[in-house]
């Protein structure tokens, strides 16, 4: 209401409608940062963090997080498994793999940053999820396309070879536009079902980028 009506306070009624006090701007300024960055540190999975912990609570508050994503690589890597004999063949494979991936991660961060901050805001809702998502896709769809294409010529011209270059640009086209449609229907999905996707989002988005970062490279 602050932002919509532009105001600078606002009084504070009881049930009777009587004046009890006022919530003036400085108030909601103080309260949006503290918002904010408490979703920051959920985000990383370090909820209530603070500079003032012991090493036990610190440990507490990651090694959950870092367990969960220790499955959920290992998981993303069996991927690999099916296309051992391909690595075998072709070592440049083993060189170009993690950069297609690291670059799914970025777009995929890069999204679900944005859509947690709109589902916290109310901007994105049930209502205008389906426009939000293909916004998305497109973004990453012609993200992908452009830092593909660098990614062939810069792999096609280290290895000399046009096809492997190719397979780059196709594989980051996919795992991008993959990427920022996962960074947006994991923190939806997971808010319909009732869990804070601030909290866990990251790490499946992760899961789910390496997943088809690796089953998109090397498959193709």
């Amino acid at each position: 209401s602050f932002q919509r009506y532009h105001l600078a306070s606002a009084p504070v009624v009881d049930e009777a409608g009587r004046l009890t006090g006022m919530v003036t701007v400085d108030d909601v300024v103080h309260v949006i940062r503290d918002e904010s960055e408490e979703d920051l540190l959920k985000l990383a999975g370090v909820s209530d963090a603070v500079v003032g912990d012991t090493v036990a609570r610190t440990v507490r508050t990651r090694a959950p997080w870092l367990f969960l994503n220790l499955f959920t690589a290992l998981s993303a890597s069996t991927v690999i498994l099916f296309f051992q004999n391909s690595i075998e063949q072709m070592t440049q494979l083993a060189v170009l793999m993690p950069i297609a991936c690291s670059l799914g991660g970025n777009a995929g961060t890069q999204t679900l940053a944005v859509a947690v901050r709109s589902l916290a805001t109310r901007e994105l809702n049930p209502m205008n999820a389906a426009r939000y998502v293909l916004r998305e896709a497109m973004a990453g769809a012609f993200s992908g396309l452009a830092v593909g294409l660098l990614f062939a010529l810069v792999a096609g011209a280290w290895f000399q070879d046009a096809k492997l270059g190719l397979v780059c640009a196709l594989a980051v086209l996919a795992n991008l536009t993959c990427a920022t449609i996962a960074g947006t229907l994991v923190p939806l999905g997971l808010q319909r079902f009732g869990a804070d996707p601030a909290v866990s989002s990251s790490v499946f988005v992760t899961w789910l980028t390496d997943t088809i970062g690796f089953l998109a490279f090397l498959g193709i």
